[in-house]
């Protein structure tokens, strides 16, 4: 066995996770630069690294406070997460500190018996959405996925690069956390409802980019999810239903307030059993 095998197998799901976040942040801030300019690049690098230090503050300080077995590596993807799913030009750097801040309140206080109520990303942009529906001088975070469907002009073509690592994922990282059903039914109901949405009109390549993306590297966090496959089927499926009914009814931020009230019918229904 290489060294490099024995390396690999030796890091966990999580570590194999961070890579894929990384691979597709420096393709974001590549087309960024190369779509927007250089002051625009070096501006969305430079909210990359300070969210990061911040959440870094965040981690260590709620860690040492509140609850030292929480892993800084888990931290670090919500906060790449957060980094690919908002626009790199929003303005409000204080709606910005708010998500990271929530991001840490979900994660050490919003439990039962022990365990995380809420996907601790889906909670913190969610929760930000609908507070600023109450109090509209905060503002909507604004959503921006075009860092994820990004095209790289090769011999002619406009190629989604992005699809490679997004495919990877759904092959192995997925596989490791054993949530294949959940991401895979996820995503093929989406893209059924695509049609009844009418997202095929411009340019379907999109959706399936960014549906593919909130399967493979949103849904499938093992503490806030089903392990068993019939209910892992069920959950993918409702997920994509209320994301297709809120897109239908303009509710802002549609696809985090569905997994948001998603994570609320889990919750309910696994007390229940209990």
């Amino acid at each position: 066995m290489s060294k490099i095998e024995k390396v690999f197998k030796s890091l966990s799901a999580y570590h194999h996770f961070l890579v894929f976040l990384i691979i597709l942040t420096v393709l974001k801030i590549v087309n960024v630069f190369i779509t927007q300019g250089q002051d625009e690049g070096l501006h969305f690098a430079l909210l990359g690294v300070g969210l990061i230090v911040i959440s870094t503050g965040f981690h260590f300080g709620f860690s040492y406070l509140f609850d030292r077995s929480k892993k800084y590596l888990h931290s670090l993807i919500s906060t790449f997460l957060i980094l690919l799913m908002l626009s790199y030009a929003d303005p409000e750097p204080v709606r910005g500190i708010m998500v990271i801040l929530l991001l840490y309140v979900a994660k050490f206080f919003i439990k039962y018996k022990g365990q995380n109520i809420f996907n601790p990303v889906v909670f913190t942009i969610g929760a930000v959405t609908l507070l600023a529906l109450v109090i509209p001088s905060l503002g909507v975070p604004p959503m921006d996925f075009t860092g994820i469907d990004i095209r790289f002009p090769i011999m002619g073509m406009n190629v989604p690069l992005t699809l490679l690592p997004i495919t990877l994922a759904l092959l192995f990282n997925v596989a490791r956390v054993k949530r294949h059903p959940l991401a895979l039914s996820f995503i093929l109901t989406s893209l059924l409802l695509g049609f009844y949405l009418e997202a095929y009109q411009n340019d379907p390549f999109s959706y399936l980019i960014i549906f593919s993306f909130i399967g493979a590297a949103v849904i499938v966090e093992p503490k806030t999810s089903p392990l068993k496959w019939k209910n892992q089927v069920i959950y993918g499926v409702v997920m994509a239903l209320f994301i297709a009914v809120l897109t239908k009814l303009n509710v802002p931020n549609p696809i985090v307030i569905g997994l948001l009230f998603a994570n609320i019918i889990y919750f309910i229904s696994k007390r229940d059993k209990n």
